[in-house]
């Protein structure tokens, strides 16, 4: 199964849509080095990044070819694992980009993958047609809810995924592991 994974990279990266992709780590590298520049606490743009680079990842499960690819002996799962690397492997290389530029200090990877697991669970979970929509909608919605939400209980709840980002990962990623047949 993993040879057919491997071979099966190339032209999942072919059929990729990279400007988006491209476009937001453009504008998140220049901000990054703005706040740097201005001497100005970098935290918020990298939540901001954290966020839109998790969208963009799970945005990254979006297949044109899922129709002709069910025939396949590879479980959708796969499939998703498969186009999530190939998405994945870029935006963490931005994310590691972006963190040696600014002088915040998160938890190191933790919210990008906090939020990027979040999102695939409820792409996974979500109705079919708009799982990839729900999905990568998802980090920016807590991101933003996070910013809105005045502090409190609800609010620290929300924020779990930029205070304790691994256990929201590892809780996310049970609730993938959960719905692998979906």
């Amino acid at each position: 199964m993993s040879s057919v994974l491997v071979q099966a990279a190339l032209p999942t990266a072919r059929a990729t849509r990279w400007t988006p992709g491209a476009a937001l780590a453009g504008l998140l590298v220049a901000a990054t080095a703005l706040t740097g520049y201005a001497d100005r606490p970098a935290d918020l743009v990298l939540a901001i990044a954290a966020a839109g680079l998790a969208a963009t990842v799970v945005a990254g499960l979006q297949d044109p070819a899922a129709a002709l690819l069910e025939a396949l002996p590879v479980s959708v799962m796969r499939r998703r694992v498969l186009r999530l690397a190939v998405v994945g492997a870029p935006a963490l290389a931005v994310w590691w980009l972006l963190d040696s530029l600014s002088t915040a200090q998160l938890s190191g990877p933790g919210p990008l993958l906090a939020l990027t697991a979040t999102g695939v669970a409820v792409a996974v979970w979500a109705p079919p047609r708009r799982a990839v929509l729900l999905g990568a909608s998802t980090p920016v919605a807590l991101f933003t809810l996070h910013q809105v939400v005045p502090s409190g209980t609800t609010s620290d709840v929300i924020a779990w995924w930029l205070t304790d980002p691994w256990w929201v990962l590892a809780a996310a990623t049970l609730l993938c592991v959960a719905g692998r047949r979906r």
